[in-house]
């Protein structure tokens, strides 16, 4: 196993390669009260697991931009430590922005997609605050790597399937990856879910907040891209679900299988954002157009509907209570309406909305 310590104060170094670990410890110690210690980039060869101790004065952070891998045999990295860590960057541009890349020097003479061997980033023992934005698909149409790497033409790296595990402070994690699970603690936590089949499941902070097809890694989606995700909260009651332009039902519109987002646990007083769909403060209960439905999609059809204008419709259906956000006046669900899923849930009867901005009474 390989041991890497860096100590600074206010300091930046420069990326740099440590080729040829099977395993790797990093330890970054800020050691001024209330500075940085930044490390630009590293990148690995050969290594499958990666740990990171976060440590440092009162006050202070420390930061990994990125961690590159070039040979896709890296499944795990596992975060620890008291001092704020971010792992990725807020770039807009998933090559530079993303905090794990795996198997970028990776070459083919014509279009491939490589699924990365990452599984795991794991930040659960933390206490303090911790960034991660990771899982976004690397392509070269995105741009270079933070070490200047450009990825083959051909290639297309993936992130299916990753996990995510914060820890008890106040976290933000973004993770882009198709069929991603996000998990943390019991801080006021932010979490962002970029693509499709993806899970949050959060703990018992109050204020937590989900926002669902969007990215801050560049990949922000078209309609129907980040469909059927779910969320859990630990304490509804406080949070926020924000429905991004990725959830909408895109080509899935008017068919069987609308693929909605899923909240596990609504309550009185959560929120939902619907401002990226639409702007309208009209609200609809619907539950009475609907009765007559026999199939889901017929329901939404009917809501919508009888709604007669941009808005928010809802209403109740088999057990659950669905919301709809449109941005037109239409007679059934199109590409770039919202569905959200309350399970398990029929008591919401009083429903607010300003300007998109639902709240849930019962």
């Amino acid at each position: 196993m390989g041991h890497l310590t860096l100590q600074g104060d206010n300091f930046t170094w420069p990326g740099f390669s440590l080729l040829g670990e099977s395993s790797l410890a990093i330890t970054l110690d800020e050691t001024g009260i209330g500075h940085f210690n930044d490390l630009e980039f590293l990148v690995l060869s050969g290594t499958t697991s990666v740990s990171i101790g976060s440590t440092g004065a009162t006050g202070g952070f420390n930061d990994l931009l990125q961690l590159a891998e070039r040979t896709n045999d890296l499944t795990t990295v596992t975060i620890s430590g008291a001092d704020l860590f971010s792992l990725g960057l807020l770039s807009g541009n998933s090559n530079a922005g993303d905090g794990v890349v795996t198997d970028i020097a990776a070459t083919a003479t014509s279009p491939t997609k490589i699924a990365s061997s990452l599984k795991l980033i794991d930040a659960s023992t933390t206490t303090s605050r911790v960034e991660i934005l990771a899982g976004a698909a690397n392509t070269s149409g995105a741009g270079d790597f933070r070490d200047g790497a450009s990825l083959n033409a051909n290639i297309t790296i993936t992130y299916t399937g990753l996990k995510i595990k914060g820890g008890s402070g106040n976290d933000f994690i973004d993770n882009d990856a198709k069929n991603g699970i996000v998990t943390d603690g019991n801080g006021t936590d932010l979490v962002i879910l970029g693509g499709a089949g993806a899970k949050a499941i959060l703990g018992t902070g109050a204020d937590d907040s989900v926002a669902v097809g969007s990215s801050d890694l560049g990949t922000h989606e078209a309609a129907g891209a980040a469909l059927g995700d779910s969320v859990t909260f630990g304490a509804a009651a406080t949070a926020e679900l924000h429905v991004g332009t990725g959830a909408e039902a895109g080509s899935t519109a008017g068919t069987a299988r609308i693929g909605q987002t899923k909240v596990l646990d609504a309550a009185d007083g959560m929120k939902i954002g619907f401002t990226f769909i639409t702007t309208s403060s009209t609200i609809a209960d619907e539950t009475a157009a609907v009765a007559s439905s026999t199939s889901l999609t017929a329901a939404e059809n009917a809501a919508v509907s009888a709604m007669g204008s941009a808005g928010v419709a809802y209403f109740s259906f088999h057990g659950n209570e669905y919301f709809i956000a449109t941005n037109n006046n239409e007679v059934a669900v199109s590409a770039n309406d919202a569905i959200v899923e309350l399970v398990g849930v029929t008591n919401i009867h009083h429903a607010t909305n300003s300007f998109g901005l639902v709240t849930l009474h019962v």
